[in-house]
């Protein structure tokens, strides 16, 4: 009896093994059947731009330098480096005693000179009335038309003065003259401010640019107008800046060009950020393709080349540079082989491609 139950677990397996290994040649063997596409074909291009690659700064089109129009010692400064300020806001404040003093004169020569005035124009009426009844003499009359001239002028100046000294003590408020931002202070309390020397320096909050350095080897390749691109951290897209201004004239230490790129109006831009700009100088002989050609297979990037049986088979290529619609090709496609231009992720190596649309 065991023997019958040995046989009979032997003809099970038997039938178990051969059945197993028939079924995975009917899978085999439908996974082998090609499919087949119609699809658009492509070749690659040449001419990947060559970037010329620096960093820089965002900073404005508009810096202005506050600085004050009278001498005096600066009494308080109501800003910090990085602090906003509205047109119109008091941002220093100079010491006043010396212009009020000043003030006080002008007021006192006033008061001295209308009362000179007041005097002559008493006398030249009663002078006059004299001349007319014959009392007094030409030249008696005219010294006192002189005198009257001269205090009039006087009292004129004196008015001059008064007006030059009240406009004086508007110079003690230094005022932001527009909206920006405080990216220097030089002077404190208590220091001394002289005409022409910076107190302040701001930058208007509109009108970006990012400065930059160019080596002095590469400023050749580098014009006004030119189209760059810009990679600003802390922003999530790229920028399409344009070349403002070229310095042709090199720093004597760094060998560098100071070049300039004005930036488009977008949400999150600051002053001060930190960029990258992408100057193109030139195409190389690489070959690009499409994005939309690269698939992945068995975790390696790759593309369908078309051969000439009409079957594409699946070829790893090594990649380069990317960008929003092309990428470089270091190696693995040659300039005249055709590819399928919009591979899905139902392709498989040995389909068939029916329809051919080069492209």
């Amino acid at each position: 009896m065991n023997s019958n139950l040995i046989s009979k677990f032997t003809i099970l397996f038997v039938i178990v093994v051969f059945g197993t290994y028939g079924c995975g040649d009917e899978q085999a063997y439908e996974k082998a059947i090609p499919q087949k596409w119609e699809t658009s074909l492509t070749q690659a291009s040449v001419g990947a731009p060559i970037n010329y690659i620096t960093t820089g700064s965002v900073i404005s089109d508009q810096r202005i330098e506050v600085t004050s129009k009278l001498s005096g010692y600066i009494k308080r400064v109501f800003v910090q480096e990085g602090d906003s300020v509205q047109e119109g806001q008091v941002l220093v404040l100079l010491d006043s005693d010396e212009v009020d003093s000043k003030i006080r004169q002008a007021n006192a020569a006033v008061a001295t000179a209308a009362a000179a005035y007041q005097d002559a124009e008493i006398d030249i009426d009663r002078y006059e009335k004299l001349f007319k009844r014959g009392s007094i003499s030409d030249n008696e009359i005219r010294k006192m038309q002189l005198r009257f001239e001269t205090a009039t002028e006087s009292l004129k100046q004196a008015k001059a003065g008064l007006t030059a000294a009240l406009s004086m003590k508007n110079y003690t408020e230094l005022k932001s003259p527009v909206n920006g931002v405080i990216i220097s202070k030089s002077k404190q309390a208590g220091d001394l401010a002289v005409p022409g020397v910076p107190i302040l320096t701001l930058e208007v909050k509109e009108g970006f640019i990012i400065e930059t350095f160019v080596a002095e080897s590469r400023i050749i390749n580098i014009h006004p107008d030119d189209t760059v691109l810009v990679e600003i951290d802390g922003i999530q897209k790229k920028l399409n800046g344009r070349v403002k201004s070229v310095v042709n004239v090199a720093d004597p230490v760094t060998r560098s060009c100071q070049v300039k790129v004005s930036l488009p109006d977008v949400n999150g831009l600051r002053l001060g950020m930190f960029g990258r700009v992408y100057f193109n100088i030139g195409t190389s002989d690489t070959l690009i393709i499409p994005t939309e050609s690269v698939v992945e297979r068995g975790g390696l990037q790759g593309i369908f080349i078309l051969d000439k049986e009409g079957v594409i088979r699946f070829r790893w290529l090594r990649t380069g540079r990317r960008w929003a619609d092309k990428v470089e090709i270091d190696s693995g496609l040659y300039p005249d082989e055709l590819f399928v231009l919009n591979a899905n992720s139902r392709m498989r190596d040995g389909d068939l491609i029916i329809k051919e649309a080069v492209r």
